[in-house]
């Protein structure tokens, strides 16, 4: 098995059938896609006192985040909720078209998204509970829901250090895996 593999890779076929294969693998998973994923960033309770009287009542906060980490435009975004808010804002202003679904769901449409681009829709409620985001899509799938919490900011310096032990990791891990590969075909094909 191992002598028809080294001789496969040897050969001028072998090789060329290798390389196409690589470059059909790299150019599929190099090349430009979006990728919607969304989050409840922020959701808060607040039991505001009345002005002037006695008691109080619920002021129910959320923000749910919506971006686009791919390195492609998305087109068609849109929004499912349970029902429509008392209050929302989306934020950077843009262009959007509200909508209720047949079954009385309320929609929230938007044209399109670029590359790295992110959007917030901040919602208020004094009376009921706050909508669930049913679903997050766009024209070619689903949004994927990602976690979100707050994270510390490491200085620059710190970050491209890590990045460069990784890079000599990974350098290193990757040539110890040829050697062991061409150890392995040069131990095939002796007799």
């Amino acid at each position: 098995m191992f002598q028809f593999l080294g001789d496969l890779v040897t050969s001028n076929v072998g090789q060329a059938l290798l390389i196409a294969a690589l470059t059909a693998l790299a150019g599929n998973y190099l090349r430009p896609k979006g990728k919607l994923v969304w989050s409840v960033s922020h959701q808060h309770y607040y039991n505001v006192p009345r002005i002037g009287a006695d008691g109080a009542f619920p002021v129910r906060t959320q923000q749910i985040w919506i971006q686009n980490l791919g390195r492609k435009a998305i087109e068609d975004i849109e929004i499912v909720l349970n029902w429509k808010p008392q209050h929302y804002e989306v934020w950077d202003p843009r262009h959007y078209t509200p909508g209720t679904l047949p079954d009385g769901r309320h929609s929230i449409r938007f044209p399109n998204l670029s590359s790295q681009e992110y959007f917030t829709i901040s919602i208020l409620d004094t009376f009921n509970e706050l909508p669930i985001v049913l679903a997050v899509r766009w024209k070619e799938g689903l949004g994927k829901e990602i976690r979100m919490g707050p994270n510390q900011v490491h200085p620059r310096w710190v970050l491209l250090g890590l990045w460069l032990i990784l890079l000599v990791g990974a350098t290193a891990i990757f040539f110890g895996i040829l050697q062991a590969v061409l150890y392995a075909i040069a131990l095939a094909s002796t007799p």
